[in-house]
């Protein structure tokens, strides 16, 4: 049993469910209302999807095992008491789980892309599980590449569910179409949250694991740059994210969809206020800690106003 809840933190289980979750409510509360409007019908079967999301899934698992390889060093001084490898899983079972994921994650994109007759498309898990490897062994150890790549790839899961639709990759004429660009302005403004709320918390992460990170080495953003440069850097993308709430508020406001703006006042604008005043006032690891699971939850409620998309189209 030991073992196996050692194994479920090293994927970062809560991670995963988050992926599965963003993708879903994108499949059938957006993607899927989105088209039925117009009388026409998603490009995935439900198992096809289900096969992409699993895809996904094994990837980011892959990823999650690969980083705490090449992070242990720096496990050790940041969270000792919370570590797995080399405690109760062994560095060549972690390489092995991590080789496993990714052969199966990217061979099952393969097959989803084969399908669609969009090959190609199936290049995009070989792309990611790249970057996942690279930012574990070199970017994440640099000023703000690290940080960048990991909300690309966290945009990027939002926006291959997109990728799979006609209506995006047929042609075009059926881009322009108002379905088209219907799905291509909301999965936009999904893929733009979750890419900006992915780096305010990449950033306060930093922050977070200063020590461990400046005693091996790393140039992340607060050792680089300092700690008030990092926190303004997440001062502008809390502005930023707040500002492009504002301007979805807007446009639900002319469509008359005064609960959905009521929901994203109080469960996402109002926690990021909320954010800033404990930024302003942080100092201490368990203050940042208490930030990064805070903007997660933010990233939760942010994912959950999808389903307004399924009850007001």
């Amino acid at each position: 049993m030991k073992l196996w809840a050692a194994f479920f933190k090293l994927i970062r289980y809560p991670n995963l469910i988050y992926i599965a979750l963003t993708q879903f409510l994108l499949q059938y509360c957006v993607v899927e209302p989105v088209l039925h409007s117009s009388g026409e019908e998603p490009s995935l079967s439900v198992l096809q999807f289900v096969l992409l999301c699993l895809s996904t899934i094994l990837v980011a698992a892959g990823g999650y095992i690969i980083n705490d390889y090449f992070d242990i060093n720096i496990d050790i001084i940041n969270k000792p008491g919370k570590m797995v490898l080399d405690k109760i899983i062994s560095r060549r079972w972690a390489m092995a789980w991590h080789t496993i994921f990714n052969m199966a994650g990217v061979s099952l994109g393969f097959i989803v892309a084969w399908k669609t007759g969009q090959i190609y498309l199936g290049f995009t898990q070989v792309i990611c599980s790249l970057l996942l490897w690279f930012y574990s062994t070199s970017f994440k150890r640099q000023a703000l590449i690290g940080n960048v790549v990991i909300s690309l790839l966290t945009a990027l899961s939002v926006v291959v569910v997109g990728f799979y639709e006609k209506q995006i990759y047929h042609s075009f004429e059926a881009i322009m179409s108002a379905t088209g660009r219907k799905l291509i302005q909301i999965i936009g403004v999904y893929a733009l949250f979750a890419f900006i709320i992915s780096m305010i918390r990449e950033i306060v992460k930093d922050l977070e694991d200063m020590m461990g990170d400046s005693k091996d080495g790393c140039r992340t953003m607060p050792i680089a740059w300092g700690v008030l440069s990092a926190k303004r850097i997440c001062n502008g993308l809390l502005l930023a994210l707040v500002i492009t709430i504002l301007l979805v508020e807007i446009r639900v406001w002319i469509l008359g969809w005064y609960i959905a703006i009521g929901y994203l006042l109080l469960f996402v604008q109002l926690p990021c206020l909320y954010v800033y005043i404990l930024l302003k006032k942080a100092s201490l690891p368990e203050h940042y800690h208490k930030i990064s699971s805070i903007v997660k939850v933010i990233m939760l409620t942010g994912i959950l106003s999808m389903i307004f998309f399924k009850l007001f189209l």
